[in-house]
């Protein structure tokens, strides 16, 4: 959305930079994405334990799951199918008590 609202700023994908520190406009702008993220993950996950107050696993799903899981020791486990798996299973048990 970044780039669209500033027209001279490229699009760029989501990845993990090699510094955190951008020396170009490209660099900083993945670096301030991934970087954030991972920021937002744990800080995130971080209140959620605390406000839970037991131990609990951490399973990260979806399409960009395979980009975070390995940088933060917050995630414990990947399966990016999880949600539509579930989604599917829901259906299933749903379809199964309708009548006819």
């Amino acid at each position: 959305a970044l780039h669209k609202a500033a027209a001279m700023l490229p699009r760029v994908a989501v990845a993990r930079t090699q510094s955190v520190i951008g020396k170009d406009t490209v660099p900083a702008m993945q670096s301030g994405l991934f970087w954030g993220y991972i920021g937002l993950i744990e800080g995130l996950l971080t209140r959620i334990k605390e406000e839970y107050g037991r131990p609990m696993t951490v399973i990260a799903t979806g399409g960009l799951a395979k980009a975070f899981h390995k940088q933060t020791a917050a995630i414990d486990h990947l399966d990016p199918d999880l949600t539509i798996r579930g989604l599917i299973l829901i259906h299933a048990r749903n379809a199964a008590k309708r009548p006819g």
